[in-house]
């Protein structure tokens, strides 16, 4: 057995055995359960796996299975509180900056009451999501929120986001990501719907979301990306701007949540797992 077949491969190793590019891959893992495996948050490859399931046709349109590859995490499904949040986590951001301490922040907040809520309770809901979100950032990457631009803070706080809540993530990649390189640029509630129905299949968590819930999930996730300007008031998806800055950053952690963004393959190409 060589070196190769008896280690996990990354997904440039597989896509280069294969001769396929990344997106290919992408899809064959969600469409044709292609021989995948998740660790983190990154894509590891058996080749002995992957060529059985070649030479078995796994490619084929007519390989579909109604399951994608298992997937046993625990979706969080929490973020029905509010939205982007966009001015309370900048502030935050800076308030951490200055003290490097997370605990101080949330006393800071609370006792001062610097989200200006209405009543304690809800400042304390608002700064436990904040929080929630900005402690997947690295300290370079909270100093870049505070320090960029409007539009390159916003692109940070999707990172956050999609980091906090894997659910978001998956969609990401798999259902605005994907529409949008299909040449499909509108998103609507039935795309989420579908997404949701598909991985509650092995997700018995959203099983137990009661419908009400469900449609909030949904009005909070496409306002966050409107707010993000990944899609227009009318849902169509924008094509993703990111900057050297903002890909420099992404690149000093995990490459491939550059697929956090509605980006073609152009634009990723070189990404390594």
């Amino acid at each position: 057995m060589t070196e190769m077949e008896d280690r996990w491969l990354s997904i440039n190793e597989i896509c280069k055995h294969l001769g396929v590019s990344n997106d290919t891959v992408y899809k064959w893992i969600s469409k044709h359960d292609m021989p995948a495996h998740r660790l983190g948050r990154l894509w590891k490859f058996k080749k002995d796996e992957v060529d059985t399931w070649v030479k078995a046709g796994g490619t084929s349109e007519n390989s579909k299975k109604p399951k994608p590859v298992q997937d046993n995490r625990r979706y969080r499904m929490s973020f029905t509180t509010g939205s982007l949040f966009f001015g309370e986590s900048v502030k935050l951001a800076e308030l951490f900056l200055a003290c490097q301490d997370w605990d101080v922040v949330k006393d800071q907040v609370i006792t001062g009451n610097l989200l200006q809520a209405r009543t304690e309770n809800t400042s304390k809901r608002i700064c436990r999501e904040v929080l929630s979100r900005l402690k997947t950032l690295e300290l370079h990457e909270l100093e870049l929120l505070v320090h960029s631009n409007t539009q390159e803070q916003k692109y940070c706080l999707w990172v956050a986001i999609c980091r906090r809540y894997t659910f978001i993530a998956d969609f990401a990649i798999e259902v605005l990501r994907e529409r949008f390189i299909d040449l499909k640029k509108d998103l609507n509630y039935e795309d989420f719907n579908s997404f949701f129905n598909k991985r509650s299949e092995w997700h018995p968590e959203l099983e137990e979301i009661q419908s009400a819930t469900r449609n909030k999930l949904c009005q909070v996730l496409f306002r966050i990306m409107r707010e993000v300007n990944l899609l227009t008031t009318n849902n169509t998806i924008n094509a993703a701007i990111l900057s050297p800055r903002i890909l420099e950053t992404i690149h000093r952690g995990n490459k491939r949540e550059v697929l956090f963004f509605p980006v073609f393959e152009s634009d990723v190409r070189g990404v390594e797992q």
